[in-house]
């Protein structure tokens, strides 16, 4: 009779037992599945940024001197508004995925005339915000960084 209700006791034990083990994995599980979430968030977003520069250079090594939208001003008898403009495909190529108004857009070419085989560079700086809380604790935010380099292929007019 005393072994039978020592058993009973100790099968009870077990059951609370499991339940803890559960719990204590079940936060490390989803620790690390968060985690996985914001690795994939970012290289979606540094997939996009990619596409977003190499848009930008391309632009650039047609038209070099439609930088901006300003350089309509510079350029006499150049349309340089927005669409026909390098930052403004760098920021619309990727459609609505990122927030343009945290990223900063470096366009490096030369203001003045450049003939073919001049190199043109767009540069775009991301800060990406962590969601995941642990690792939020440790960097908050992370300044992903993209370059894209072109060739300018032909004399603007």
């Amino acid at each position: 009779m005393l072994k039978r209700s020592l058993r009973k006791a100790l099968h009870e034990g077990q059951r609370g037992q499991s339940l803890v083990e559960f719990s204590l994995t079940a936060i490390i599980i989803l620790l690390i599945l968060s985690g996985l979430l914001d690795l994939g968030r970012l290289y979606f977003i540094y997939v996009a940024l990619e596409d977003s520069a190499g848009e930008a250079a391309l632009f650039l090594s047609i038209n070099p001197l439609c930088r901006t939208a300003a350089d309509s001003d510079l350029n006499v008898g150049r349309d340089c508004s927005d669409p026909n403009n390098a930052e403004w495909r760098a920021r619309n190529a990727v459609g609505g995925v990122l927030n343009w108004d945290t990223a900063t857009v470096n366009i490096y070419a030369p203001p003045e005339y450049m003939g073919a085989g001049a190199t043109v560079r767009v540069q775009i700086v991301y800060p990406y915000r962590i969601l995941t809380p642990l690792i939020a604790q440790i960097a908050n935010q992370i300044n992903l960084t993209v370059e894209a380099t072109q060739t300018v292929f032909n004399d603007p007019a």
